[in-house]
């Protein structure tokens, strides 16, 4: 064999010994569990979720005969989704819902400010709860013409809350959803002739309802979300052996496999094992040991994609400290 053919072939092989630890990847799906954006006082243990949306406010070119039913489908959807997402993680001790916030307030919340918060701190008393959700406001927006295949329509919710204990004023958020839907034969006669919303719509437009609810929700309690985090494979024995027991979510178990080789006097297997060990760590819940496994993880293997992998999961884990102390203070821990 000729020298510079030698040289060529060792030259691919270590290029390909290079790119090695950055190509043999996966992903593994996680929940996490986010912070809530606004952060409550301690004090509120109980809440009220109060609907109190009155006849349905239209904008479009003809406003179907069975809004009001639609109208009322969707505010009570939202009404379950929140107090399902609140549920979910048992952040209050006690969320009473009230169907019908009219009967208590008959011209709404639209009085002075005022006025309405000596109400509201009465009907909290009475209640034995020391904040308000309000679902104030539904409206719709339909401006199809029947020559359009695909029918958009916009729903829209005004939402308040209303904190007894402290504030001046109400806290005011509004959310939309776009619903595109196209009916089928009977459905578009049942629409375009009928002027009517046919069941289906009326049942698709329960689950906009319910994830406009939780949305709102997530304001005010931590929330679980799915991720994913980067995963490492490799052809050595002892690794896959690993990667078995992570796919059985025995992560303890691949931990002890990840320990070992993370001694390897290969700093392919090494830099693998010790970020795949910071990955352990955190699917344990020990979130500054995964940092510093990846950390070690960074300074193992001189390759630059590898670097950045281990410096977007340094990002990634900081974040999660910083959410982990902001949940133990919502969390009164």
């Amino acid at each position: 064999m000729k020298p510079n053919h030698l040289l060529l072939i060792i030259l691919v092989l270590f290029l390909f010994s290079g790119c090695y630890t950055t190509n043999n990847f996966g992903f593994v799906d996680m929940q996490v569990m986010e912070p809530a954006v606004v952060s409550l006082p301690d004090s509120i243990v109980n809440l009220a979720l109060v609907d109190f949306h009155r006849n349905p406010v239209s904008n479009g070119i003809k406003f179907r005969n069975n809004a009001d039913s639609v109208i009322n489908c969707y505010a009570a959807a939202s009404l379950k989704g929140f107090e399902s997402q609140t549920d979910s993680v048992q952040y209050f001790h006690h969320v009473a819902v009230v169907h019908n916030g009219l009967d208590f307030f008959p011209k709404g919340l639209a009085v002075p400010d005022s006025v309405l918060r000596s109400k509201m701190s009465a009907f909290c008393g009475s209640m034995g709860v020391q904040a308000l959700v309000g679902l104030d406001t539904v409206w719709i927006s339909d401006n199809n013409t029947n020559n359009q295949l695909v029918k958009q329509v916009v729903l829209g919710a005004r939402w308040s809350f209303f904190n007894t204990l402290g504030g001046l004023n109400t806290y005011w958020k509004i959310y939309a959803d776009t619903m595109l839907w196209i009916p089928n034969r009977a459905e578009l006669i049942t629409y375009e002739k009928n002027n009517r919303y046919p069941k289906t719509f009326v049942d698709v437009l329960e689950t906009y309802g319910e994830n406009n609810g939780a949305r709102v929700a997530m304001l005010f309690v931590p929330s679980w979300k799915w991720t994913d985090r980067l995963i490492y494979y490799s052809g050595n024995e002892e690794m896959k052996r690993a990667d078995s027991l992570v796919a059985k979510n025995q992560w303890e178990e691949a931990a002890e496999i990840w320990t070992k080789m993370a001694k390897s006097d290969n700093k392919n297997i090494e830099a693998k094992a010790t970020y795949n060990m910071a990955l352990a760590c955190e699917m344990l819940g020990h979130l500054e040991l995964a940092l510093e496994w990846v950390s070690k993880s960074y300074h193992v293997y001189n390759n630059e994609d590898h670097k950045q992998k281990c410096k977007d999961y340094i990002d990634i884990l900081a974040t999660r400290l910083q959410q982990e102390r902001k949940l133990k203070k919502q969390f009164g821990a």
